[in-house]
């Protein structure tokens, strides 16, 4: 790609409606794939393994998940500094470098910390098996290559690139997933293993459709404002904690049986597929705000904005629903009979889940305002809330059910009172760096 290709602008309303919705539909099929590849693994896990190893990998997966995503906050930025780049001529190296840098920094720092705490966490979360606890660094690091990626292929406006990646992903998983169980390899270090290298072949496999996005790392650089980054950080934990928190601390505490543990575990991960769905929306919204306010096109930003609101908090309360009626059917048919899990805690990870919906417009919008403090703030209350929660008094199973909600609510809260208003002339300055 040239050093100063051009992105895209938000053209014509109805151009730019198009583009969105072609945009989303794309990323739509690769969640899709990637989803029913999670489905697949889950599955295929539940069968052949037994209840405490499974309980184990589910738990491995989401602690593993957690930490990779956290890098979301790296996606999100780099793809918006890139636009403004493009949009202005400018090369995109010194972004790229930039965000790969500092990404490089927090991955190492987490390192550090996962393998001093690996016999802890093999004690608490894995049955004793040192194994598991040593691949989660190796998996986040990955993961952190896949979010930068993703971020370049949103900055070019090429969402064919996350489809592909997130495709790629699925597939690898299921099928490594199940070639080990078809050969008796199957145990919680060597699923960990298989995939992981589905993670490596969705990298290299979606590298061949964007070309060269890797720039060379650095850490310093006063072009790019180093506080939005931190910002972004110290409120990642919030929706993190929203999606997949509760699994390891009800794993933790010891307070529920390997079933229910498996049975609460699959249900949050079924409750979360829809909000992957909707998360389609993310890039191609953030790209096409963000084109919207660099050319200070405030009725077409608020125009996208309320269309997206109302789409969003429609499907919540039609998702709820059905997933209150039929989650017991989907758990029983993806992992067996024996795991079940009662209608009200599946109706409130489904509400959870729709808090995410919207959740996924509000920060898209503040996100190209560059208003990374209010996304900090509210995601900083909402993983207190989320806590104060789990330390409530009252049964264990219910506290993790709850606690995804209370926090999603609180973020929501805080978003949509200080994103009311939030569209200023001078926003578009807040990212702009030296051409030099």
């Amino acid at each position: 790609m040239p050093d100063h290709a051009h992105a895209p602008g938000p053209g014509p309303a109805g151009s730019a409606r198009r583009r969105l919705a072609t945009g989303t539909v794309v990323v739509a099929f690769g969640l899709v794939v990637t989803g029913v590849g999670t489905l697949a693994m889950l599955s295929l896990a539940a069968r052949s393994l037994p209840s405490a190893a499974y309980a184990d990998f589910v738990v491995w997966w989401t602690v593993a998940t957690l930490l990779g995503t956290s890098f979301g906050v790296f996606e999100v930025y780099l793809a918006r500094l890139l636009i403004s780049d493009l949009t202005a001529g400018r090369s995109h190296h010194s972004a790229s470098g930039l965000m790969i840098g500092r990404a490089g920094v927090m991955v190492g720092v987490l390192s550090v910390g996962l393998l001093m705490a690996a016999p802890v966490l093999a004690q608490d979360l894995f049955s004793g098996e040192l194994a598991p606890a040593l691949l989660l660094p190796v998996f986040m690091s990955l993961m952190a290559m896949q979010a930068l990626q993703r971020g370049a292929s949103t900055g070019r406006h090429d969402f064919v690139a996350i489809a592909v990646q997130l495709a790629t992903d699925g597939v690898a998983r299921a099928a490594v997933v199940g070639a080990l169980v078809a050969l008796g390899a199957d145990s919680v270090t060597t699923l960990s293993l298989g995939c992981s290298a589905a993670v490596v072949v969705s990298i290299v496999v979606a590298s061949r459709r964007l070309g060269p996005w890797l720039a060379r790392p650095r850490v310093r650089g006063k072009e790019v404002p180093f506080r939005p980054v931190l910002l972004l950080l110290v409120g990642s934990a919030g929706p993190l904690l929203a999606n997949n928190g509760s699994v390891p601390w009800l794993r933790s505490i010891e307070a529920v049986s390997p079933h229910v543990l498996g049975a609460f575990a699959g249900a949050v991960t079924l409750s979360r597929i829809p909000t992957q769905f909707v998360s389609a929306v993310m890039s191609p919204l953030l790209a096409h705000l963000s084109s919207s306010v660099e050319a200070q096109d405030e009725a077409a930003f608020r125009r996208v904005r309320r269309t997206a609101d109302t789409i969003t908090a429609v499907l919540g309360v039609i998702y709820v629903l059905v997933f209150a009626g039929l989650g017991q059917l989907a758990l029983a048919l993806l992992l067996g009979p024996d795991f079940t899990l009662g209608m009200a805690n599946l109706a409130v990870l489904a509400a959870a889940s729709s808090g995410m919906f919207v959740a996924v417009v509000q920060q898209a919008a503040l996100g190209a305002l560059d208003r990374w403090h209010w996304v900090a703030l509210a995601w900083g209350a909402a993983t207190v809330t989320f806590m104060l929660v789990l330390a409530l008094p009252g049964d264990a199973l219910w506290r993790a059910t709850l606690a995804p909600l209370v926090g999603v609510g609180t973020a929501l809260v805080i978003m949509w009172l200080f994103g009311r208003n939030a569209w200023t002339s001078t926003s578009r300055h807040s990212v702009a760096r030296p051409a030099g």
